[in-house]
């Protein structure tokens, strides 16, 4: 803004508070009377003029804009051709001047022959910029959402678990010696287990990129909890893998002596689920997740019977921002391939120990990053997960449970 202009644009406004507050206090001292006519004159003069000064200004804000305001360009041949005008060597070369010419083109014109898709939406108004980095999400509920988790300051969560229990409680005459119970009790570790995921970037992408800070620190921290939600679902137990549900809870009971072995007409995906709802009930555990792929979650919802009526009836509702199957909230996970489930009471059976929550870090001293002038970009998280008791959870594939559960 003009320098000058501005004095004046303060200037008036000063005096306008001067003056108002000379009438405010001309009405303070005399209730009754009227403001000054000439007081009121003057201060309509100064609100005229402050008018006209703004007016001013906006006209000046409108031509710089105009001056500043690039050419639009349909294509690269025209960028080119106007770049050779404007171009003073260009014209001294033409005249005789000088034998040789240089002109800047921008960065846009080498990369593509003409202006398309993102580049072809140059017109009279510009272009108006979006903020930050659009990307697909990545899993809607993490295991880590699901599963208790706590701190711990050690690489070792030594817990212990009762192994066996021989139960001979009973009914005892009088002077009758009553039975032993038995138990076996075992200690059991679960070793902290380090995820990471690195990456490398220039230092002029982190430099001249809008909002990749933020995105790579959101970006990576949501890919480092798929790779989390993969272990605990499905880790195999052997360093450097977590012990997940699918290996450490107890199998679906596909035996003869299961409750519905061969006892379901036409077995389905809901009737396993709800077997395995009644599998948590026999060992005395209350089912609050269902854990499922999202094909497998539809499936289940769009299965009908031979008149063409839905099977679900009212076994799937939506209550407290959760799709439940009679009653249960269901989790949709894609860590879990489609065709396998777990129920569980995830309030008991294991716990996730946080030895290091999920980071970010950015860093050159990885290898020739520094001379190059590179970033890495690091997300870590160390935990443990603890299985404590495998019978809290049913695990199994549909497939061989609804076969289990088919009469023959």
């Amino acid at each position: 803004m003009d320098e000058n202009i501005k004095k004046q644009l303060d200037d008036v406004c000063n005096i306008i508070d001067e003056k108002l507050e000379k009438s405010a206090k001309s009405i303070k001292d005399n209730v009754n009377s009227e403001v000054d006519t000439v007081i009121k004159g003057e201060v309509k003069n100064l609100v005229e003029k402050h008018s006209e000064i703004v007016d001013r200004l906006d006209k000046i804000e409108v031509e710089n804009k105009k001056d500043n305001f690039e050419k639009v360009y349909t294509n690269s041949r025209d960028m080119i051709a106007d770049s050779l005008n404007k171009s003073e060597s260009f014209k001294a070369m033409k005249e005789g001047s000088r034998s040789n010419a240089n002109f800047e083109l921008k960065a846009d014109v080498l990369i593509s022959s003409d202006f398309t898709g993102a580049n072809s939406a140059r017109d009279a108004s510009g272009v108006e910029r979006v903020t930050g980095i659009k990307f697909n999400p990545s899993n809607v509920t993490n295991m880590m959402n699901v599963i208790p988790t706590a701190s711990t300051s050690s690489n070792v969560i030594r817990f212990v678990k009762e192994n066996s229990y021989t139960d001979n409680a009973g009914a005892t005459a009088e002077g009758s010696a009553p039975s032993d119970s038995e138990f076996a009790l075992v200690a059991t570790d679960a070793i902290v287990q380090k995820m990471a995921s690195v990456m490398t970037i220039s230092q002029e992408m982190l430099d001249d990129t809008p909002a990749l800070a933020g995105y790579l620190n959101t970006r990576l921290v949501g890919k480092l909890n798929t790779v989390i939600d993969d272990q605990l679902i499905g880790g195999s137990g052997s360093s450097p893998n977590l012990l997940g549900l699918l290996n450490g809870g107890t199998a679906f009971d596909t035996s003869a002596s299961g409750a519905f072995y061969q006892a379901i007409d036409n077995a389905q995906e809901l009737d396993v689920l709800y077997v395995a709802l009644n599998q948590l009930a026999l060992a005395n555990y209350s089912a609050n997740a269902i854990v499922l792929n999202p094909t497998d979650f539809h499936k289940i919802a769009l299965l009908k019977d031979t008149t063409n009526e839905y099977l679900r009836g009212n076994s799937i509702v939506s209550a407290d921002g959760f799709l439940r199957i009679n009653g249960t909230p269901v989790i949709m996970n894609n860590k879990i391939s489609a065709g396998n489930f777990i129920v569980g009471d995830f309030t008991q059976g294991s716990q996730v120990f946080q030895r290091e929550g999920v980071n970010v870090a950015f860093g050159y001293e990885d290898s020739d990053n520094f001379s190059k002038y590179l970033v890495s970009v690091r997300a870590i998280a160390r935990l443990a997960h603890a299985v404590y008791l495998p019978d809290a959870f049913v695990r199994g594939a549909f497939s061989s449970a609804k076969t289990a559960i088919e009469t023959s």
